[in-house]
């Protein structure tokens, strides 16, 4: 006799069925709670980083700032402190100024100017230019580059003359293309220099006044002595009155 076994299958009940579909929705409704919440407290602790930054931030540019207004303040001081320690300039006179070449010179004549009370003078040297210079200038004219030097040298030993006195300079120029005498005191002079030329024969002389012009004398005989002469009875300069 063969018994045949049977199989009953169960079919799951409604309320199982109903029941399966509520635990996953609470699963899933705990989950994204519980992401919600980790974004929450990861924006919160965001917020209190860049809290902090901003403070900090803020503390350092304030510092900052007190450095800068400290700095300012020091440098004002300083430059304030500077500028009550230079001296005060004294006020020149009004309509004041250093008389200059211009001053000197008479154009059109070698004449003693009508009016100039020199008094009684020594004279030192009175002549023209060195002829020596002359001498050589003509020995070198066969070359075209010293030719113009010759030339100069000649109008030189013809048309100019010198006087030195113990009151004043007098350079006088009778060239036809310019006449003039410039007459210079002594105490118009704050500086003299003078460089020996031929072998120390003769030299160039260049006098400085005081208000910053400039005299040439060229082949000085016994430039030297005149050199000492000049320095010996000159002026003081007056940086004041030079800029005038």
């Amino acid at each position: 006799m063969q018994v045949i076994a049977s199989h009953r299958t169960i079919a799951p009940s409604r309320a199982a069925l109903a029941s399966k579909p509520v635990r996953s929705l609470r699963r899933a409704s705990g989950s994204v709670a519980r992401r919600s919440a980790d974004r929450v407290i990861l924006s919160t602790r965001a917020t209190a980083e860049e809290g902090a930054a901003d403070d900090d931030f803020e503390s350092r540019l304030g510092a900052l700032r007190g450095k800068r207004s400290k700095r300012s303040a020091e440098d004002v001081a300083a430059k304030t402190a500077v500028k009550d320690a230079e001296p005060v300039k004294k006020a020149t006179p009004s309509g004041q100024r250093r008389k200059g070449v211009a001053d000197f010179t008479t154009v059109g004549s070698v004449e003693e100017p009508a009016g100039a009370n020199w008094g009684s003078e020594t004279v030192v040297y009175e002549g023209p230019p060195a002829r020596g210079e002359i001498i050589a200038n003509v020995a070198m004219s066969w070359t075209v580059v010293w030719l113009p030097l010759t030339i100069s040298a000649i109008g030189r030993g013809l048309w100019v003359n010198y006087r030195i006195t113990d009151k004043r300079v007098s350079v006088l120029s009778t060239s036809p293309l310019r006449t003039e005498r410039i007459d210079v005191p002594l105490k118009e002079i704050t500086d003299v220099i003078a460089i020996g030329r031929g072998v120390g024969l003769w030299g160039d002389m260049v006098i400085t006044l005081k208000n910053g012009e400039k005299v040439e004398l060229r082949s000085m005989p016994d430039f030297k002595d005149i050199e000492k002469h000049i320095k010996s009875n000159m002026g003081t300069a007056d940086p004041e009155l030079a800029k005038l």
